[in-house]
């Protein structure tokens, strides 16, 4: 069978917070008040380089690799035409509460310790390679990074013999924000914590500090902090500006699309079925019921011997509307693709007839970088989508894996 694999580092000591209002537009950003401080020391200690957190993913449908020397056809290649799209408005974000808002702050809470850790590794040596590395699996590159990853670099030991170390004080959730159907989009919290310093002597002394972030699920228990709150400008550093382009989505596309139509092509000699079995889908919806059926009734086909080869050649794909579903860039892209689909009957000649597929698929990114797209619906020859109208995006966004 085929399946698929699918400003600074807390250097603002902060006296009061107040409450962002509970939306997250960018016009309504939170406020805070701090007096800037310096930045603790670092330890003079050399630490071992630390191992980079495994960064999760959210798998889409792709061919799992099949036994060696079972035929299988080539991945078709793909040119994107470019033109301009329409873009969708974001459905407003909705605040989360309940069981769903309890589950995500325990699973916050489990991984702040990992992040302080990680910025403890980081103050030994912030400009190894291994190192920042490390940094990009705990913040989203930005403005609000930079700041941080900058505040590493110019610490300095003040005396020998110092040892540092984070120690978390309070996690206080202001808001945290779901899409539509329920995935939390992000969490807006201020992460207070103290570095504590003890001397050669064993005297001890702690700086208070915090941070005003924007944690995004990455999924199995990992986070990221996308963007900080600047108490003196009263914004986000980074802001609620798309983190995704037009050319973005076409550059992406080739790479995202190809396994669809592979799926669909066959070679002589194939010894596995395109269809996924009887309980052998991670996902089950309308529209994923109804191209396993196809693709059940083109394997007997291709076992009728009604056909022996089955390609898409000269295959261009046209982005038509993206619908996103947050700033960070995910959503539905809709996508018509046009080609030739080439068949062929044992010892018969090759036919080839004109095709238009409509397809959409939801672009799964969790903080606005390495975007996944996962096929969701296809428009069928009526005019009609093959979802029904309902893309049971609660289903599809989800971790897996």
């Amino acid at each position: 069978m085929r399946r698929w694999p699918a400003l600074a580092l807390a250097v603002a000591v902060i006296c009061a917070c107040t409450e962002p209002a509970a939306t997250p537009s960018a016009s309504n950003s939170p406020t805070a008040t701090g007096a800037p401080t310096q930045t603790a020391t670092p330890t003079a200690t050399p630490t071992e380089a630390p191992t980079a957190e495994p960064t999760a993913t959210t798998l889409v449908r792709t061919p799992e690799p099949i036994p060696t020397g079972a035929p299988q056809a080539a991945a078709p290649a793909i040119r994107v035409v470019s033109q301009a799209f329409s873009v969708g408005t974001a459905a407003p974000l909705i605040e989360v509460v309940g069981s769903f808002r309890t589950a995500a702050e325990t699973d916050l809470r489990r991984w702040v310790p990992i992040l302080l850790e990680g910025l403890d590794k980081m103050r030994v040596d912030p400009n190894q390679s291994s190192m920042r590395a490390f940094f990009d699996t705990l913040y989203a590159p930005g403005p609000y990074a930079e700041l941080i990853r900058q505040s590493l670099s110019s610490t300095s030991p003040t005396s020998q013999g110092e040892q540092h170390k984070f120690e978390l004080g309070q996690l206080t959730i202001q808001h945290m924000y779901a899409k539509p159907w329920g995935r939390v989009a992000y969490i807006d919290a201020i992460l207070s914590y103290v570095d504590r310093v003890t001397a050669a002597d064993g005297k001890t002394r702690s700086i208070e500090l915090a941070q005003q972030a924007r944690f995004v699920n990455q999924g199995h228990g990992f986070y990221k902090v996308i963007d900080g709150y600047d108490p003196t400008l009263g914004r986000w550093i980074d802001g609620e500006q798309p983190r995704w382009s037009a050319l973005a989505l076409e550059a992406e596309a080739p790479n995202q699309m190809w396994w669809f139509f592979q799926r669909e092509s066959y070679v002589p000699g194939e010894q596995y079925p395109h269809a996924a079995p009887q309980g052998g889908r991670f996902l089950v919806t309308a529209f994923d019921n109804a191209w396993n059926d196809s693709l059940g009734k083109l394997d007997a086909s291709y076992a009728k011997k009604d056909f022996v080869t089955r390609r898409f050649d000269d295959l261009t794909a046209r982005v038509s509307r993206f619908e996103p579903a947050t700033f960070l860039g995910d959503g539905i892209v809709t996508v018509v693709v046009n080609g030739r689909l080439v068949t062929a009957a044992t010892s018969g000649p090759e036919r080839s007839s004109p095709i238009t597929r409509t397809l959409r698929f939801y672009r799964i990114t969790r903080d606005g970088l390495n975007a996944n797209w996962q096929v969701v619906d296809e428009q069928g020859s009526n005019g009609a989508w093959l979802s029904g109208g309902n893309l049971e995006l609660a289903e599809i966004d989800q971790d897996r894996g």
